[in-house]
């Protein structure tokens, strides 16, 4: 197993992308503190683990109070005396377009997406630099990388997520700390399922992007499992987008067009 007898923390754990990052962890041997802001959600993910044969414990967490983020760094280390992965997923997405952000959901957006990893990464990395290794994975989107509509605050809370991993990711290397990020596309989730709320909706989407489907969350966990082993151990500062070709697409898209 890629990652026997190491220790993981897995924000926004609960649901999506974040349940299938901790089951993935768990199949390769990794013990993993299961942290959400829906408690119920990560007593759920950590008993699956559990039954799984692995060690779990679940932790509610809102990760915009620093007093909250280092408890959670705290429960870690007093049951399993070390952390050798975090990988940030908690976020949220407000649909609007930039005129009609509200302040309120603007900084809501930046805190829990941006602040939010800045504050995991922050907390965790302090161990990780004593520990003298560590890698971290955060959550961007394909949202980061190129302009999306109806994502004024979502977008730029993402690419605010990019640059900080290049950030940590230099700054942290001479610690043998690894931070990278990916960067998923439509992958089917419930938050995705709330934004594209019709068989009609998601069809017209799909047919948008190159391999013609979502994502589902297992193809996320599993570039992520990717990251945090050591079969990715020189490779430092990237991001790998998971998006079925949509970030390479323009030309297809133009082709698409064209053909109706």
């Amino acid at each position: 197993m890629k990652l026997d007898q190491k220790v993981s923390i897995v924000t926004g754990g609960g649901q999506g992308i974040g349940r299938a990052v901790c089951l993935a962890l768990a199949q390769e041997g990794s013990d993993v503190l299961v942290a959400d802001i829906v408690g119920e959600t990560a007593y759920g993910v950590s008993g699956e683990i559990q039954q799984m044969g692995r060690k779990s414990i679940p932790f509610e967490l809102d990760v915009t109070r620093k007093n909250q983020v280092e408890e959670m760094t705290e429960k870690a280390l007093q049951a399993f005396n070390k952390i050798d992965i975090l990988v940030n997923v908690a976020g949220i997405f407000v649909k609007s377009r930039i005129e009609d952000v509200s302040e309120e959901d603007w900084d809501r957006v930046i805190a829990v997406n941006l602040k939010g990893t800045f504050l995991c990464s922050q907390s965790v990395g302090k161990v990780m630099i004593k520990q003298g290794a560590g890698s971290i994975v955060n959550l961007a989107s394909v949202a980061a990388h190129t302009p999306q509509i109806y994502s004024g605050a979502y977008s730029p809370s993402k690419a605010g997520v990019f640059l900080l991993t290049k950030i940590m990711a230099v700054e942290w290397a001479k610690y043998n700390i690894r931070v990278n990020a990916v960067s998923p596309g439509p992958i089917r989730t419930p938050m995705t399922d709330s934004i594209y709320n019709t068989e009609a909706l998601r069809n017209g989407r799909a047919r948008a992007i190159p391999l013609n489907r979502f994502g589902i969350p297992e193809e996320v966990a599993r570039t992520i499992v990717f990251l945090a082993s050591d079969d990715a151990s020189y490779i430092t500062g990237h991001a790998i987008a998971i998006d079925g070709g949509s970030l390479s697409s323009m030309f297809y898209l133009v082709g698409l067009l064209s053909a109706q």
